[in-house]
């Protein structure tokens, strides 16, 4: 059996009333069967349950969303690295991305990230369209998150040395070079 809604249990209580009271009634012929508070208590409980529904009634989810755009390609071998500040669980990893050779549009980089950050264990939601990556919050987080600047992307650079036909021939993170 489906599980009711608050509102269809107020409209079955308001309709057991006088049903209750109908059947106080009709078994007073034969004895007395029922108890007289029944259609009291119907109409208590149901009363109550309308004033509390009224009171603090369902209220859909705030879905908090940001996102992240691809506006060039970079460089093979910068790391990508997408941050979520979670309100209940701090700052969070939600996924990183290594560039290769292959990522020769903005479209490739953002589908391809995308498909790494929606791994993600922590119900955020990721949905790639062109070169921007939609990320909404997990469930019963939306109303703390949003508002805020709580994405973070943090790219590795790559420095690399260079003969003089501009191939490379040292790549290091953190290289610094001097150039006289």
């Amino acid at each position: 059996m489906a599980k009711l809604t608050i509102p269809e249990i107020i409209k079955l209580g308001d309709i057991s009333v006088p049903l209750s009271a109908n059947y106080q009634t009709n078994s007073s012929l034969f004895g007395k069967r029922f108890t007289f508070t029944a259609p009291t208590t119907i109409a208590t409980v149901t009363d109550a349950l309308r004033w509390q529904w009224a009171g603090f009634p369902d209220i859909s989810e705030v879905k908090a969303t940001g996102n992240i755009t691809i506006d060039s390609t970079g460089d093979t071998g910068q790391i990508i690295t997408v941050f979520i500040n979670d309100p209940f669980l701090g700052i969070l990893n939600l996924g990183s991305y290594t560039l290769t050779d292959s990522d020769v549009s903005a479209d490739i980089i953002a589908s391809n990230l995308g498909s790494i950050l929606s791994a993600n264990t922590y119900q955020y939601e990721i949905v790639v369209v062109d070169n921007v990556i939609d990320i909404t919050a997990a469930p019963g987080t939306g109303a703390l998150i949003n508002g805020g600047n709580n994405i973070f992307v943090d790219i590795t650079q790559i420095n690399f040395l260079a003969d003089d036909l501009g191939d490379r021939i040292i790549t290091q993170n953190n290289l610094n070079i001097i150039t006289q």
